[in-house]
């Protein structure tokens, strides 16, 4: 029964923390292409992958009831479970209402014109032949800032799953 739950753990990580890590960057994406659509759209990915990773915790929490090796207060599960609770809290309680409010700033008052076509950078030529109003210059740089601070933060949530992803594989200070 042990290996089962412990192969539904590693497939469930596999299948549901894999988007769940990726989605704060596709919604950077999103943000620096003016795609509200595709910003909410991450964030509802983010939201719903973040959901389903509480599965990944109960079959890890199911396949270390059974163990007979490793318990609750093995070092490396103790650390692992202490970073998925940051990781959680980081990615559900602070991106996800970022990508949001990102998506609601792109949607109400960035105009089109805030960046070429696909791209994602900077209309020069548009620029050039018409500024941008202090207002809609000053909802571009809030939108950059919220960018930066959700590529920010997916990195933390990647860096933090990977640090999790070594300590499940290697072990460290345990029986």
């Amino acid at each position: 029964m042990y290996k089962l739950i412990v192969t539904l753990h590693v497939l469930a990580a596999v299948l549901l923390i894999g988007p769940f890590t990726l989605a704060a960057f596709l919604g950077y994406r999103a943000i620096r292409r003016h795609d509200a659509d595709n910003t909410r759209w991450a964030g509802r990915i983010l939201a719903r992958f973040g959901l389903g990773s509480l599965l990944v915790a109960l079959l890890g929490v199911g396949a270390l009831s059974s163990s007979d090796r490793y318990t609750f207060r093995t070092p490396w599960v103790i650390i692992s479970l202490t970073l998925y609770v940051i990781t959680m809290g980081l990615a559900t309680g602070y991106t996800v209402p970022a990508i949001r409010r990102a998506a609601s700033m792109i949607e109400q008052s960035v105009p089109e014109r805030l960046s070429a076509p696909g791209t994602g950078e900077p209309n020069k030529s548009e620029e050039e032949a018409s500024p941008l109003p202090p207002a809609e210059l000053a909802t571009k740089q809030r939108l950059d800032a919220v960018a930066g601070r959700i590529a920010g933060s997916g990195g933390l949530v990647l860096l933090l799953i990977v640090v999790i992803t070594i300590l499940m594989v290697t072990r460290p200070f345990g029986r």
